[in-house]
């Protein structure tokens, strides 16, 4: 079984590569310098660190991904654990924005979106988007994300997605 800590930094990584989505989690930092707010959340033991606290309190706009717990695969011998993780977002105040990016447009970025590399100083597309590439050395391609308006417990709109990642194998 793969470690879950490390599945959940790599989507967050690969999240932050995708150039429309990052400059739409991207604010100015205190040093005058962006910063992309697309994070993994942890469960750490020892430490106030609750995940609905975590959601709560997120900054607009951020994003966070966490570990939500690991299915069952079909057993068949190549997918025996299905790691599932949710992806929380805030989206910016659009007030005083030119265009500005709903929940519908990130979901639609988070799915669809093709993350940028740099090689050799230049940035090269991938030609596949998230759901068709392997996020993590070990992982399989997700199963068809799903994603949802919820509201919070002060009735502010948010949005969750939720992604299956099946494991090749029992690594």
């Amino acid at each position: 079984m793969l470690n879950s800590y490390d599945v959940a930094e790599a989507i967050a990584a690969t999240l932050k590569t995708i150039p429309d989505l990052a400059a739409a989690m991207t604010v100015i930092g205190a040093d005058k310098n962006p910063v992309v707010r697309i994070s993994a959340f942890h469960y750490l033991l020892g430490q106030e660190n609750q995940l609905l606290r975590a959601v709560y309190e997120m900054p607009a706009p951020s994003m966070l991904v966490a570990w939500r717990g690991d299915l069952g695969g079909n057993f068949d011998g190549s997918t025996i654990w299905k790691h599932r993780f949710e992806i929380y977002y805030r989206m910016g105040n659009a007030a005083g924005q030119s265009s500005p990016v709903g929940y519908e447009q990130l979901w639609w970025l988070t799915c669809n979106g093709k993350p940028v590399t740099i090689i050799d100083d230049l940035p090269v597309e991938s030609p596949q988007n998230i759901r068709n590439m392997s996020l993590y050395p070990g992982l399989d391609l997700m199963d068809t994300p799903t994603g949802t308006p919820v509201p919070d417990e002060d009735g502010v709109d948010r949005f969750v997605a939720v992604l299956a990642i099946p494991e090749i194998g029992d690594q």
